[in-house]
């Protein structure tokens, strides 16, 4: 430690040895120039003023501004009857090349080894004298007593801090605060010259603009208001998405085949109130590296703080049901028979079906007249030719709506009524591109509203059909076959909202 090198030295230069202190304190000196005390007792190991004059003079080269080193270096001088002239460049010359001139010293011989005298610094003019004496040889000041064996304290210098109140962006801060109070009183003050209360009126004037335009910016634009509610419920502990209910979000997927290259994919989510006004938008990037060739890649867009009471004339969805299957005591049917399996399975609900020509389902237990469903599905076994989807109004096994697609690109809107099963449209099944085809995931919603029956896919509008057979039921998840048995849907999110 620097303390405990320079404590030795100075031990050894109280019992005589300032040789092998020496040895010490240059090395040290080289390596800490702006050490004051090491100078010094420097200093102290040598006998000759000639030399003592070089040494405070390389001592001033990295310290100019110590006061004690230009005293003693003064005293010095003053006391010599002719001085060594010796021009220094502070610029061209090192320490390493002042320090070996001066810090050498023939050994001493016998004679010279007697009892050494233990020497001070004068804390006037910083000269070094005997210890215990009385008054200094150089300024004539009495000197203070000093405690027999008294070792100079060893200390580092702290890194000096500004306080709080004297940084600048406190200062700012104070200044922008406090002119709109200064302009005030001075508008006020009978006794002001004109010309203050013309700069005070200006700078009233600019304060004010300033205000209305920031609540201008909170109030009108895009989704500041929705910027007011979370700081609202983030002041008050309160959470959107913690609400029942009150979760509202893009769903998507985006995909490449890799043969054209690109950098990043911006997915952007608007919201519109009934009159066409934009409240806000919800903007995020992915990067080419986070999206695999051929497979799908997965995003989901927030937009529930732009959906808030302080947006007029707003009609908020609300969420009545959701379930993403991480507790396998949510209420699903857990069944297993020769036709396949209902279960749950790492986070998700799985419907097997082992035989051609058959469907298995399973219901929450709802009871709705009108909702809009929405759940992600992917294939994860079997034959490309199956059909999996939603269920809505279900009544009973003879009674409910439903919309399917298949991992082959298929997609269809039917309904079973007393047993029999009807699609929507007389072609059956119909073609779409808007399918992730084979074991890629998909995200499926349908609308039963009123007698309006719509499927959305990948946040796609696909087809829409009218019925009015059945006006109330459950929801649920299907899964089935056609002619080739075997297959293995797993379904995932499962959300019911109000329409």
């Amino acid at each position: 430690m620097v303390a405990d090198e320079l404590r030795e030295a100075i031990n050894l230069i109280k019992v005589g040895k300032k040789i092998e202190a020496r040895q010490i304190l240059e090395p040290f000196i080289v390596a800490n120039p702006q050490n004051i005390q090491a100078w010094v007792w420097e200093i102290e190991t040598r006998d000759s003023n000639l030399e003592k004059i070089k040494l405070m003079e390389a001592c001033l080269l990295h310290n100019p501004d110590s006061a004690m080193i230009k005293k003693a270096l003064a005293a010095l001088k003053t006391r010599e009857e002719f001085l060594v002239p010796r021009e220094v460049n502070p610029f061209t010359t090192t320490i390493e090349t002042v320090l070996p001139e001066v810090m050498t010293e023939k050994p001493k011989t016998q004679a010279d080894s007697q009892e050494p005298v233990a020497k001070i610094a004068c804390p006037f003019c910083g000269e070094l004298v005997d210890e215990g004496a009385g008054y200094c040889d150089y300024c004539g000041r009495e000197l203070p007593a000093v405690e027999q064996n008294a070792e100079p304290e060893v200390t580092e210098e702290k890194p000096v801090t500004k306080k709080w109140y004297r940084r600048t962006w406190v200062k700012i801060l104070a200044f922008i605060l406090v002119m709109p109070v200064w302009s005030v009183i001075e508008l006020s003050d009978p006794d002001s010259r004109k010309i203050m209360k013309i700069l005070a009126a200006i700078l009233l004037v600019f304060y004010i603009n300033i205000f209305c335009l920031i609540l201008y910016w909170l109030f009108t634009t895009n989704s500041s208001r929705a910027n007011l509610l979370n700081w609202y419920q983030y002041l008050t502990g309160q959470g959107l998405a913690s609400v029942p209910g009150g979760i509202i979000r893009v769903d998507g997927n985006v995909q490449t085949t890799g043969s054209v290259p690109f950098s990043l994919v911006e997915l952007q989510a608007r919201v519109y109130d009934q009159e066409g006004n934009l409240l806000g938008n919800n903007t995020r990037y992915l990067d080419a590296s986070s999206i695999d060739p051929g497979a799908p890649a997965r995003f989901q867009l927030d937009v529930s703080s732009l959906v808030s009471t302080l947006n007029a004339g707003l009609y908020n969805q609300q969420i009545v049901f959701y379930d993403d299957f991480s507790d396998p005591e949510s209420g699903w049917q857990k069944s297993s028979a020769e036709e396949g399996e209902t279960d749950y399975f790492e986070g998700q609900y799985r419907i097997t079906v082992d035989n051609a020509n058959f469907d298995l389902w399973s219901n929450p237990g709802l009871q709705l007249t009108d909702g809009k469903i929405e759940v992600d599905a992917v294939k994860t076994a079997g034959e490309e030719s199956n059909r999996f989807g939603i269920q809505c109004r279900y009544q009973d096994v003879n009674n409910y709506y439903f919309a399917i697609v298949s991992s082959d690109g298929y997609y269809g809107i039917g309904k079973v009524v007393d047993g029999v099963q009807t699609f929507l449209h007389e072609s059956g099944m119909l073609v779409t591109d808007k399918i992730n085809a084979g074991s890629v995931t998909n995200h499926l919603r349908f609308d039963c509203v009123g007698t309006r029956l719509s499927l959305y896919i990948n946040g796609d509008y696909v087809d829409a059909v009218d019925d009015s057979d059945l006006a109330e039921g459950d929801v649920g998840l299907l899964a089935g076959t056609f002619e080739k048995a075997g297959t293995q849907v797993s379904f995932d999110n499962f959300v019911v909202a109000n329409p």
